[in-house]
């Protein structure tokens, strides 16, 4: 990696635009960078790390927000640019942080967020690669190979932190190396023994805890083998299914004994059980005897008793047969005693009303029915024309009003069209650019696609020519082989022809018997050789010739690409007159999508207004046929009053005509002079509720005189069945019958108490004939209580017994359960007991415990070798800057105190020949070792990460403490550095070092802000 030009502008104490040539500088191989305290020369360092990382190394990383300079001009945005090559690519990065600016309108500051833009140097121009953070991050991630810590590490070389490392524990020594070495995945793997072996151990002893709890599980239902189970709780696991499949037999045979015990008690229970059921059954038949037999004797001895009750319900039955004659002939006079009443009450209204004949008054009431309807007719006719004519005034009035309405609304709705006509015109008229701004926005979305597969090709084309380079190299080297084997194998030939010659025999070349100097026959290249690299030689040559093709095709793509790109351009300049370029690629875009959007919104507008108007257009239509409707509604609405007036009229005339017909009727109907004063006269409704009243009274005196007639018939009727009736039961009247009745109860009492006798008796009867009965009536007596004691006292025997049974056979199936349970959970963790110890030796070892003698954890081990490698390093420059004095030397030698081992550091001095503490050195000799490990320790990084070669190296501090000779003698060391055209800056306030190293960076401090001057050689320019 090489850096070519950085430019910083309001980045920390620099308050302007500062600009550093690293090419200018690189062409002297080592420059120098000095100024006061303060004035920003690590600003510049942490400028590089930002630029690329987008943050600064060290303590100072959580200042990000400090990065923007207080001595910038208000408004001017903080910015760092760093141009450099990495893997054969020229790249610009430009980054700004996230800051504060000043708002544009109202009070107080707005945050900016941090913006970064990476481009490549392609085709002699810049493209863009990436604008997104994370994007940028993962594409130098993938070409530089280091992180920030290492890159400051290894870059920067920052010796301050190399001298504390120098003089540092093992475990501060640690911190560092795990910073700059990934070593994770053995620390991983540190992890993953320590938490498996934690895992393992815990199901082992989870599994050990269920066990136990078997046994306490077991241990309810195994009271007769507690003192057992005392012991197995001292038992190991492993011991407990013996023990348990001997208490296991022990119980079996207790079991059996249980079983035979219990069968005999069974067996004595039975039969006990027999004669107690034998004796209740004796003592309840004797009992069953002696009750059916008294029951006989009391039924024998109460015959008067039962004749006597039979006669009084005998005559009650009589009686019960009479009552509904008795009550029917009380409701047939109650009938016809209220039917007398209401025709009284009748006549009375009928004499009232002049009606002395019912019969003449219901003739002339029929005859005067007609002209009373034809009245009422026309009254309601009348009246219904009065109710409606108002309705019929204000239907002509709304008519003439709705005319007047539409006018008003067609008026506005033409002037409405004419303003939509208007919008419509200036819609059309926007929209009409739509087609050329779409085919501008195809333009710019090819010509960004095409960008970035330019940029895809572009570095395929790359990959292609180093791999032609590469194999052009080895496909030479094949060749070189070759042409190197052929000819020892022609210097070979003499060899192998000296091995054939025979004393006396003749030379196959010259002929001569003599063989004075034969060729000496050393390890020649035989013909298989010569083949194998001449197939070598081949295979490279393919490789050659497709790596070519590969590049050919890739150098196509990339051409026609190219050419794409120019027509993309081209037709964008003839569509727009302007060129089309990376750099204004957003601004146009947005531009367009703004131009885009106001077309959408005027079609958006375009096509609501045709909607709109097309709507008012069908609204105008019916409009014009609702006015015409309402119109013709005038019309019809004045006819229809017209019309109702004259119906009106005429349904008085007729109500007038009918009425005077019906009062000629009606006078026939009343032969008194005294009523005529109620008589109707002009209204047909009174005239109507007379007249029906009248009918009414005529229809209800019909009625009750029919009643009044139906109900003394009845009456006789009945009155003559109550007669028959009382001589048939034998009763002399009503009262004799009445006499004999019994109430409901009193009769339900007296049958019930006859028929309880009758059945009991009956029953005692059946129970004395019964032969068991008999059999227990002759018997002697029975004794239960004595056969119940007996079986009493079986069933305690038994219950014992079986209770000595269930406990045995519960205690059989516990151990058979919990030997099952302790085999099934001993199989279980059968694997992780076995492997428990050796993790827990590989465990041990891997975090330096148990047999660790060094107790050095693996990741410590993995550090050890990789600080032996950075010593083995270190020391090739370290003996050329201490003139081959001192060599650093590792030891994993066991710390005291049981510190870490594996990170020792000692160096030898070969004027004493002894090893010392790098704790001993002095500021100078310091600074040496602390220079050399830093150099072995950024090669060792860049090996371990696989990271590119570095051309920049930056190196920070330390040269004030070396003598002139030590001097002298690092400064050869660098300039060793500078060979193959790599580039060492050093920052430094030694005044020496200013008149040797010509090429120079001054960084000035003011109270404006710091500033950078860049001195080449003589000449001098103010950046």
């Amino acid at each position: 990696m090489r850096l070519h030009h950085l430019q910083i502008r309001a980045f920390g104490p620099f308050g302007g635009t500062e600009a550093i040539d690293f090419d200018a500088l690189g062409a002297h191989g080592l420059f120098l960078m000095h100024g006061a305290t303060g004035s920003g020369k690590t600003t510049v360092l942490d400028a590089v790390c930002f630029a690329l990382f987008a943050a600064v190394p060290g303590a100072r990383r959580s200042q990000t927000e400090r990065l923007v300079s207080d001595h910038a001009q208000p408004g001017t945005s903080p910015e760092v640019r760093l141009e450099f090559t990495v893997a054969q690519r020229r790249l610009r990065i430009t980054r700004s942080p996230k800051h504060l600016v000043t708002k544009k309108r109202g009070h107080g500051q707005t945050p900016r967020q941090a913006k970064v833009l990476l481009e490549e140097r392609l085709a002699g121009r810049w493209t863009a690669l990436s604008t997104r953070a994370d994007e940028t991050a993962e594409i130098l991630d993938d070409l530089i190979g280091l992180g920030l810590d290492q890159f400051a590490q290894v870059v920067l070389l920052p010796q301050g932190e190399f001298a504390a490392f120098l003089r540092a524990k093992a475990d501060d020594r640690a911190a560092l190396l795990q910073r700059l070495f990934d070593i994770s995945r053995f620390a991983d793997l540190e992890t993953w023994l320590a938490d498996r072996r934690r895992t393992v151990r815990a199901q082992v002893t989870e599994n050990d805890r269920a066990i136990h709890t078997s046994v306490v599980r077991a241990e309810e239902s195994l009271v007769d083998l507690a003192p057992q189970i005392e012991q197995w709780r001292g038992l190991p696991v492993d011991a407990l299914p013996a023990a348990v499949t001997e208490a296991a037999a022990a119980t079996s045979t207790r079991l059996s004994e249980a079983m035979a015990l219990t069968e005999r008690t069974a067996t004595a229970l039975d039969a006990a059980v027999r004669t107690h059921e034998q004796a209740d059954a004796l003592l309840g038949l004797q009992r069953k005897g002696a009750a059916a037999a008294a029951t006989w004797a009391q039924w024998e001895a109460q015959d008067d008793e039962r004749a006597s009750a039979e006669g009084v319900l005998a005559a009650h039955r009589r009686a019960a047969r009479v009552m509904p004659s008795v009550r029917a002939a009380e409701r047939a006079a109650v009938r016809h005693r209220t039917a007398g009443e209401t025709a009284a009450p009748v006549r009375a209204s009928l004499e009232a009303a002049g009606i002395a004949d019912p019969d003449q008054g219901t003739r002339l009431l029929a005859d005067g029915r007609e002209p009373l309807s034809q009245a009422l007719e026309a009254d309601r006719g009348a009246r219904l024309a009065e109710q409606q004519l108002p309705a019929r005034n204000t239907a002509v009035e709304t008519a003439r009003t709705a005319v007047g309405t539409l006018a008003t609304t067609r008026t506005r709705l033409d002037e409405r069209l004419v303003v939509l006509t208007t919008t419509i015109t200036t819609a059309r008229q926007t929209s009409q650019g739509a087609a050329d701004l779409q085919h501008r926005k195809a333009l710019l979305d090819e010509w960004r696609g095409s960008t970035a597969t330019l940029r895809d090709a572009e570095r395929r084309d790359a990959r292609a020519v180093e791999r032609v380079t590469e194999t052009a190299r080895r496909y030479a080297e094949a060749e070189a082989e070759v042409i190197d084997l052929r000819t020892r194998r022609l210097a070979g030939f003499a060899g192998e022809l000296a091995l054939g010659l025979r004393p006396g025999a003749p030379c196959p070349v010259c002929g001569s018997a003599e063989h004075p100097r034969p060729a000496s026959s050393a390890a020649g290249v035989g013909a298989d050789d010569v083949a194998a690299a001449e197939q070598v030689a081949r295979s490279a040559a393919d490789a050659h010739r497709a790596a070519e093709r590969e590049q050919t095709a890739a150098r196509t793509t990339v051409v026609a690409l190219a050419e794409r790109q120019a027509s993309l351009a081209e037709q964008w300049a003839a569509l727009t007159g302007a060129s089309l370029e990376p750099s204004n690629l957003t601004t146009l875009q947005s531009d367009l999508a703004t131009q885009l959007d106001d077309v959408a919104r005027a079609r958006q507008v375009l096509a609501a207004a045709e909607q709109e108007h097309a709507a008012l257009e069908a609204r105008r239509l019916d409009l014009e046929q609702e006015q015409r409707r309402s119109e013709q509604a005038v019309l019809q609405a004045t006819a229809e009053r017209d019309s109702l007036r004259q119906a009106l009229q005429d349904a008085v005339d007729r109500r007038a005509e009918a009425l005077s017909r019906h009062r000629e009727v009606c006078a026939c109907a009343r032969p008194s002079a005294d009523t005529a004063a109620d008589h109707p006269t002009d209204d047909p409704a009174l005239a109507h509720r007379r007249h029906r009243d009248l009918e009414q009274l005529l229809e209800r005196w019909t009625t009750v005189s029919h009643q009044v007639a139906a109900t003394q018939q009845s009456l006789a009727e009945a009155r003559t069945e109550l007669d028959r009736q009382l001589e048939d039961e034998g009763f002399s009247g009503v009262e004799q019958a009445r006499a004999a009745l019994l109430s409901t109860a009193a009769e339900a009492e007296l049958v019930a108490q006859l028929r309880s006798a009758r059945d009991a008796a009956q029953q005692a009867r059946g129970v004395l004939d019964q032969p068991d009965v008999v059999a227990a009536m002759a018997a002697d007596p029975a004794d239960p209580a004595g056969a119940l004691a007996l079986r009493r006292e079986a069933q305690s025997a038994d219950r014992q017994a079986r209770e000595q049974f269930a406990g045995a056979k519960r205690a059989a199936a516990s151990l058979e359960r919990l030997a099952a349970d302790v085999d099934r959970l001993l199989a279980e963790s059968r694997a992780d007991r076995e492997s428990l110890p050796v993790l827990d030796r590989v465990a041990d070892l891997t975090t330096g415990a148990g047999d660790n003698q060094l107790r050095m954890r693996l990741s410590a081990y993995v550090l050890a070798a990789r600080l032996e490698q950075v010593t083995t390093l270190a020391n090739h420059q370290l003996e050329v800057m201490s003139a081959g004095r001192y060599r650093l030397e590792h030891t994993d030698a066991k710390a005291k105190g049981g510190a870490r081992s594996g990170l020792g550091l000692h160096v030898r001095d070969s004027w004493t020949g002894t090893a010392r503490d790098t704790a001993t050195l002095s500021g100078g000799e310091t600074f040496m070792v602390s220079l050399a490990l830093a150099l072995a320790l950024g090669e060792a990084v860049l090996h371990d990460a696989g990271g590119r070669p570095l051309e920049t190296l930056l190196v920070d501090e330390g040269f004030g403490s070396l003598d002139d000779e030590s001097l002298e003698l690092v400064m050869q060391v660098l300039d060793d550095l500078r060979s193959g055209g790599r580039t060492v800056g050093i920052v430094s306030h030694v005044s020496e070092l200013r008149s040797r190293v010509p090429a120079q960076i001054r960084v000035h401090k003011t109270e404006q802000g710091s500033r950078v001057e860049v001195h080449v050689g003589d000449a001098s320019s103010a950046a």
